[in-house]
């Protein structure tokens, strides 16, 4: 089942979501004792089913007030987004059926500073654009679908290139939406590493939804989940011959 949001409303709830992860992560990570084992750790990328959990929309004059609020108590005061934005990385369609999301978050004490993360995503391959966020394409051209796209966990969640000295984050989220110019498996193959790149460059944590690290086990699971959506996409398309 299709669900149709607009770019805008899909970048806010994801924002608002990976702000709390991360806020969350930071806060257990700043109370808990060192790990007994340095073993490997776990990532669990959460896959959300746009028919079964999709999020409430506010209404346009109070949407995303609460966490405005939230972020501002915790001295992170949001500020009005760019007036212009690139077509960039803008997907063709506003419907989509999953959503794939990992979370980077600095680690506790720290934060991220913006020209950090410029030189970080530059060096993997990530172009800024539409809404001010960054996007890995599908390829070079410029009306190219953004394969998956990266933002800030702060609200309003874009990166202000003119401003982008100024900027510390705890944290960004990655997101693909599903289906989308690549296979969902295609699309994972290339958000995984990026993010992972993303994490040893800016000696960050990569986190899924419920603080876990990186964890083969887990990676598996959601690909062969992402493979199986794959089949059944495959299997939509092809028509019975009579």
């Amino acid at each position: 089942m299709l669900s149709t949001l607009s770019d805008a409303a899909i970048l806010r709830l994801i924002i608002i979501f990976a702000f709390l992860v991360i806020i969350a992560f930071i806060l257990y990570s700043g109370r808990r004792k060192p790990a007994s084992r340095p073993g490997a750790v776990r990532v669990e990328p959460e896959i959300t089913d746009a028919s079964e959990t999709e999020p409430p929309v506010s209404k346009p004059e109070d949407s995303g007030q609460e966490d405005y609020k939230e972020q501002a108590s915790l001295g992170f005061a949001p500020k009005p987004e760019p007036a212009k934005t690139s077509r960039i990385g803008k997907r063709k369609t506003d419907a989509y059926e999953k959503l794939v999301m990992l979370y980077l978050a600095a680690k506790s004490g720290h934060t991220i500073s913006g020209a950090e993360l410029v030189l970080a995503a530059e060096k993997v391959g990530l172009i800024h654009g539409h809404h001010n966020i960054y996007h890995r394409l599908a390829d070079s051209s410029a009306g190219s679908e953004p394969v998956f796209s990266m933002a800030n966990v702060i609200q309003p969640g874009y990166f202000d290139l003119d401003r982008i000295d100024t900027l510390t984050t705890p944290g960004v989220s990655f997101f693909l939406t599903l289906p989308g110019p690549l296979t969902a498996v295609q699309a994972w193959d290339s958000m995984l590493p990026i993010a992972e790149r993303m994490a040893q460059l800016l000696d960050a944590v990569l986190l899924d939804s419920e603080r876990n690290a990186r964890g083969r086990q887990r990676i598996l699971h959601i690909k062969e989940e992402l493979r199986a959506y794959d089949r059944e996409k495959e299997r939509q398309t092809i028509k019975p011959v009579r």
